[in-house]
């Protein structure tokens, strides 16, 4: 009889402070030994010459379901997910956002069977509605989605609802995702520009500008310190919102600094020639390659405390509509860990620290761990193996995600997740999802534990 019911055999073992050739063996879902004996199973995997890492712990992904599933349904994103290595996402829909405990019982038991990966749910705060929170948190939600600026139909916050929201979130120990975006400058920038009748992509810079981002990130982060509540800087496009979110933690706020891969790798020059394909919010920043690896240095020594996708995907023909009326956001689900491998084999950031970004700190960070973002004997055997010698083309026939296109289309990342198990369950292989939709289990809140 079988020891176990899976082994990993001969694959390098990478967590975020060592490596080392050993098997994982797996039994009831779980981790259960992490060693260089070898041991029987019932399914063995060869993986010699590969890494085995934790599976990826987006903490940032919009699946349109329901709402808008012509953009993207949960089975689709989950399977997008699980190609990518990423074993638990965290997940909220604008068009039909949940602002209360029923919306999130209600949501919760929709996607029953409709996901390939583990997920967790974040609610909505709308300045009317913060009284909600704390049956929200006790129900279950991850944390909080809070904007600066009106987006995507959500209400912005002014400073002062902010940090009344901030105030009950810290009273729960609750947490707290923030856009930043100034309310008064965007809005400013948007009446000039269709005053003067300008199109194209030119808008997008100037419209969410570099300072409408500092702005608002350096208000949230102040406040943040000030409410003594937990709170994330969502997507830091530029380095100058994280130097300013590192000030606030240097005084002693409980601040966390996310990015995204597409302000490693995405220039402003390409939202002037891509127009709507390359609308997104806060918009690429970087100029140069310079500016990037300025991004990159934050990513690999801090500031910047962990990495998500932002996946937030719309059809090319939801963005032929035009740079004004198209949907923001890009998929990015399923290439986020690649492009991390690519950062491996460039030399700017090392393998241990893209586990510690992408799956131990966001474990941590949303209540996760350890059952989440670690190899440790007792987690979930969420488990991708990686070929850091591999190349695959990223090319739009071959995504996954309802999108049916990527912003990264033509790149050659060094670095391929290659087989992706999640609580020991195969959901991915050779680039195409394998796994059952309703595999993925609803992961409720630490408020709901």
């Amino acid at each position: 009889m079988a020891d176990y019911d899976l082994a990993i055999h001969g694959a390098t073992v990478v967590t975020s402070r060592w490596r080392r050739r050993a098997s994982v063996y797996v039994a009831g879902g779980l981790v259960a030994e992490v060693s260089e004996a070898r041991r029987t199973a019932a399914r063995e995997v060869d993986g010699a010459g590969l890494y085995l890492l934790p599976g990826v712990v987006d903490g940032h992904v919009h699946f349109m379901d329901p709402a808008e599933p012509d953009r993207e349904d949960f089975i689709t994103g989950s399977s997008a997910a699980a190609v990518g290595g990423v074993t638990t996402v965290v997940e909220h829909t604008h068009a039909q956002p949940v602002l209360d405990a029923e919306d999130l019982r209600r949501k919760a038991d929709y996607l029953r069977d409709r996901s390939l990966v583990d997920f967790g749910l974040a609610a909505h705060v709308w300045p009317d509605r913060i009284e909600q929170l704390p049956a929200l948190w006790h129900a279950g939600a991850t944390y909080f989605k809070l904007f600066t600026c009106t987006t995507h139909g959500v209400p912005g916050l002014s400073n002062a609802d902010l940090l009344r929201a901030f105030q009950a979130i810290a009273e729960l120990r609750g947490l707290a995702l923030v856009h930043c975006e100034d309310e008064a400058i965007t809005a400013a920038n948007e009446g000039a520009l269709r005053a003067a009748g300008v199109a194209g992509g030119c808008i997008l810079p100037m419209w969410r500008s570099r300072e409408a981002e500092l702005v608002a990130a350096s208000t949230v982060a102040l406040l943040a310190r000030l409410a003594r509540v937990r709170a994330i800087i969502a997507h830091a496009a530029q380095p100058a919102v994280v130097d300013v979110a590192a000030a606030q933690r240097a005084q002693g706020a409980d601040l966390w600094i996310e990015t995204c891969p597409q302000y490693l790798y995405l220039e402003e020059a390409e939202v002037l020639e891509q127009g709507a394909l390359r609308k997104f919010t806060p918009p690429a920043r970087a100029r140069s390659r310079w500016e990037r690896e300025e991004l990159w240095r934050r990513v690999a020594l801090g500031p910047v405390t962990h990495v998500s996708s932002d996946h937030a995907p719309s059809t090319r023909a939801h963005k032929a509509r035009g740079v004004w009326p198209a949907p923001f956001g890009l998929p990015g689900v399923e290439t986020t860990l690649s492009l991390l491998l690519e950062g491996v084999a460039g030399g700017y950031v090392s393998l241990e620290r893209v586990v510690e970004l992408a799956s131990e700190t966001p474990a941590r960070l949303y209540g996760f761990y350890p059952r989440k973002g670690t190899l440790r004997p007792g987690a979930d055997a969420d488990l991708v193996l990686v070929d850091l010698a591999a190349r695959r083309r990223l090319d739009d026939d071959a995504i996954v995600s309802k999108a049916g296109w990527s912003p990264f289309a033509g790149v050659e990342p060094r670095g391929v997740p290659v087989v992706t198990f999640v609580r020991g369950e195969l959901v991915a292989q050779g680039g195409r999802p394998i796994g059952r939709p309703g595999w993925g289990r609803f992961l409720p809140g630490a408020g709901a534990r």
